[in-house]
């Protein structure tokens, strides 16, 4: 059980890394709001599988047998309990991923609503376990988390299902809601269905990091979304004419800044300026070596920046 232990942390560690390592290629090649989002989703549900779950793990291989039954179980409800708050924020951002992927928009209201409910229920869950038994809690936090990721999972399907009139990638975004409510489904069935074991802890955080690759798998190598257009061009900040002179950006080099930051990928920029997609991406690598930054984030980053100093 060991050796069987140790091939699926192994598993779960490099599907945990190469879903961050796709969706970090993402952002620099085309760093729209969703994909950031979804970034974030992989990092806190990461954050909590090896926390929350592997956590549980950890604890009984290294220290067991040297605690008494007692201080075992209240180790492990902790453990639990300060896990959660990475689950709520991958939830949230699993919500904004499937309304920014649809042109809808997450406001900071529905941010504050979520989180405000979501950490109530945490509070709640702590006064409510703290003197339960390990045993004794863990069906609350199946329940609970069978319940609350299938709630968010599903809306945010139906989200991405829907989509603003006129958004593209409906064909995608079908295939993405399905992954992300399969997914909810298969974590809740495993954790309802199978009676509670170190297959059912083994299975359940296979499923978890199966779920979050699956996601940043699809979007690199199938799916075909451009970003969301803004209704009007992004109003360049001030301080860009001397941001220009003083990098000795030439004409085309601006103007393919200006569609850099509005979120638009090389190929588009190619389009819409009715160049090759190769001298767009010359004309990007020289911005970057002329600004000394390494990808679009933080040239974005910079362009942004200006208004600051202004």
């Amino acid at each position: 059980m060991e050796l069987i232990s140790l091939i699926i942390f192994l598993f779960c560690a490099a599907m945990a890394a190469g879903s961050i390592l796709l969706l970090t290629r993402l952002l620099e090649e085309r760093p729209a709001p969703f994909v950031r989002s979804l970034f974030y989703h992989n990092i806190f549900i990461s954050a909590f599988g090896f926390y929350g779950i592997w956590g549980q793990f950890i604890i009984v291989a290294l220290a067991g047998s040297r605690l008494s039954p007692d201080t075992f179980s209240t180790v492990s409800v902790i453990s639990l309990l300060l896990g959660l708050p990475f689950l709520v924020f991958g939830w949230m951002m699993i919500l904004r991923f499937g309304a920014e992927a649809a042109g809808l928009q997450f406001r900071n209201y529905h941010t504050l609503s979520f989180l405000v409910v979501n950490f109530g229920i945490i509070i709640g869950l702590g006064f409510t376990l703290r003197d339960m038994d390990f045993i004794d809690a863990l069906p609350v936090f199946k329940y609970f988390y069978a319940t609350s990721a299938s709630a968010y999972s599903f809306t945010a399907a139906l989200l991405l299902i829907r989509g603003r009139q006129g958004s593209s990638g409906k064909r995608d975004r079908k295939v993405l809601a399905a992954l992300i409510a399969a997914g909810a489904v298969a974590q809740a069935a495993v954790l309802l269905l199978l009676p509670y074991s170190v297959w059912m802890g083994l299975v359940f955080v296979f499923l978890l990091f199966a779920v979050i690759t699956l996601l940043p798998l699809y979007l690199t190598y199938k799916a075909e979304m451009p970003p969301c257009p803004h209704p009007d061009p992004l109003q360049m900040p001030q301080g860009i004419d001397d941001f220009i002179r003083r990098h000795e950006i030439s004409p085309r080099e601006a103007e393919i800044i200006a569609e850099i930051c509005n979120g638009l990928s090389n190929k588009e920029i190619a389009d819409k300026l009715f160049i090759s997609l190769q001298t767009v991406k010359d004309h990007t690598s020289r911005i970057y070596s002329k600004t000394n930054v390494r990808n679009r984030m933080q040239l974005m980053a910079m362009v942004q920046g200006l208004d600051a100093r202004h």
